[in-house]
């Protein structure tokens, strides 16, 4: 056997090592996206939820133990667990899908002069309930423009929220399961 076929793949896998190792930052950006899609509320958890749309509302909290929601207003009305852990979970991990706005002046043109839906958190270590105002759909309808009280940008966020709301406003009319 010769030397040669050794030499030749020494070499070419000298050169081709530094193109390997400079070629990982591919990573970095996929990291810095990540980054970016960070919490947008930056929440460790939700004391009670208080949702209003029009003359309708109501309000969740955490039972005395603090594993479990409930609904406190109206009372005695009922909403699954899972459906409440679920809208909690989109809460916490909440991310926004883009920012349309970093000063809107003209609220109206996102439906947020007069909202469909406001949500008011209630969450430890924050002194002040947290207010989320929702609006329209974008035109596409996969999002939906919101504002969080206290920030001067308007959001897009994605419309499982939305939906979340609407099946617990159904079980709290009665109406779970049937079309309205």
């Amino acid at each position: 056997m010769s030397l040669r076929p050794a030499i030749v793949y020494s070499l070419v896998f000298l050169i081709l090592l530094p193109l390997y190792i400079i070629g990982r930052p591919a990573e970095r950006p996929a990291l810095a996206s990540r980054e970016s899609k960070e919490s947008l509320l930056k929440l460790n958890g939700i004391s009670s939820i208080s949702v209003t749309r029009g003359t309708e509302s109501f309000r969740l909290s955490k039972t005395a133990d603090g594993k479990l929601y409930e609904v406190v207003e109206p009372a005695g009305k009922f909403i699954p667990q899972d459906l409440m852990n679920a809208t909690v979970q989109l809460l916490l991990d909440a991310k926004s899908v883009e920012v349309v706005s970093d000063n809107a002046t003209d609220l109206a043109e996102f439906g947020l002069d007069h909202s469909n839906t406001i949500i008011t958190i209630q969450a430890p270590g924050h002194a002040e309930p947290i207010k989320i105002d929702f609006g329209n759909e974008n035109p596409v309808e996969t999002a939906v423009y919101a504002r969080i009280e206290g920030v001067p940008k308007v959001f897009l966020l994605g419309r499982n929220l939305e939906y979340f709301q609407e099946l617990m406003f159904e079980w709290i009319e009665g109406k779970q399961g049937k079309k309205a």
